[in-house]
């Protein structure tokens, strides 16, 4: 793009600005890189001087129309920027008030937006205070006209988009009539654009400052002993008690043990405890233990006693009973009931 004109940059720039933005997520690099070129081809035009502030729309050249849009597009590149977001905001609205201003200037703003931009110039906060006054109407009339300017510029869209030639071959006045519908659609965006900055800006400056939390200590290595966790344990190697110890060696002033040390009347005891059995024995045999039960009276012998006579007769005459009744039984079986008067009742 080193040898172009004003003009093809300005075209090649547009195309690049739609495909741009109609991405998702915006591309920050290309964001950027678009930006300045944009700010490249406004520091042309104002060298070369096609705008002047004492001049009619009438009188401004058909080709120059639609580099009043620069601006916007400034305006509208930088509030996609996310770094420095408040001070990018704020940019993004000078530049779109430094848009609007040049369309006021050559009367294409009607009424209702010029009344709007007077009470932006005074102060940023009116942009908000306008919003939230902002009829119902008024938001449907906008949508409306943006709707059906969009429309009418299609033949635009196709002549940077598509490098459509087409309206080069148009009566001069229709191409002067399509930049300026295009200049009007871009004023409607901008009102809404800089309302939206402006809403955005107010919660970022509501924010409280982001205070970095203090570096954490330097890690410390929890086997080194500290005030928390000082047991008295030490890495040094103990030597044999070859020679004989003093007191102050085992003990400080303040009582506190220096090394671990054996009472001399606790020797033998814990010496039998190391080379003894390790469980408790039994003391005595099983035996000894009953006959140690048996002489506490805790156990009595087992004695053996005579079956009185009476049980024994009386288990014979049961005896008797039983087989004499078992043998009557055997003779029913044997013989029916009437059995033995058959013969003596016959007639």
């Amino acid at each position: 793009m080193e040898q172009l004109t004003v003009g093809q940059r300005y075209r090649q720039a547009i195309k690049a600005y739609s495909q741009l933005t109609n991405a998702t997520p915006v591309n920050q690099s290309s964001l950027v890189t678009l930006i300045q070129e944009f700010q490249l081809i406004s520091n042309l035009i104002h060298q070369l001087g096609l705008f002047t502030d004492n001049e009619q729309l009438s009188e401004l050249n058909t080709s120059y129309i639609t580099f009043l849009n620069v601006d916007y597009y400034l305006g509208t590149l930088n509030a996609l920027v996310m770094e420095n977001r408040s001070t990018i905001l704020k940019l993004s609205n000078s530049q779109l008030i430094q848009f609007l201003k040049q369309l006021s200037n050559y009367q294409i703003l009607d009424k209702n937006q010029q009344n709007k931009l007077d009470l932006f110039k005074k102060s940023p906060d009116n942009v908000i205070n306008n919003h939230s006054s902002i009829s119902r109407e008024e938001k449907i009339s906008n949508y409306k006209a943006e709707r059906e300017l969009s429309s009418k510029l299609e033949v635009l869209d196709r002549y940077y988009n598509d490098d459509n030639d087409e309206i080069e071959h148009f009566d001069e006045e229709i191409v002067r009539q399509v930049f300026v519908d295009q200049l009007k659609l871009h004023a409607l965006k901008a009102y809404s654009l800089i309302v939206s900055n402006a809403l955005e800006l107010k919660v970022l400056e509501s924010k409280p400052n982001y205070v970095p939390p203090p570096p954490p200590p330097p890690a410390q290595d929890k086997r080194e002993p500290t005030r928390e966790n000082d047991y008295g344990f030490t890495t040094k190697l103990e030597t044999l008690p070859t020679t004989a110890t003093s007191i102050s060696q085992l003990v400080s002033r303040s009582g506190k043990i220096l090394q671990p040390f054996t009472i001399t009347s606790e020797r033998q005891r814990l010496k039998d405890k190391v080379f003894g059995t390790g469980q408790v024995l039994p003391s005595m045999s099983v035996e000894e233990y009953l006959d140690y039960e048996l002489s506490h009276g805790k156990l009595m012998k087992d004695e053996v006693k005579d079956k009185p006579q009476d049980e024994d007769y009386e288990s014979e005459e049961d005896d008797e009973a039983q087989l004499e009744k078992r043998r009557w039984d055997d003779w029913k079986d044997d013989n029916p009931k009437g059995a033995g008067n058959m013969g003596g009742n016959i007639g």
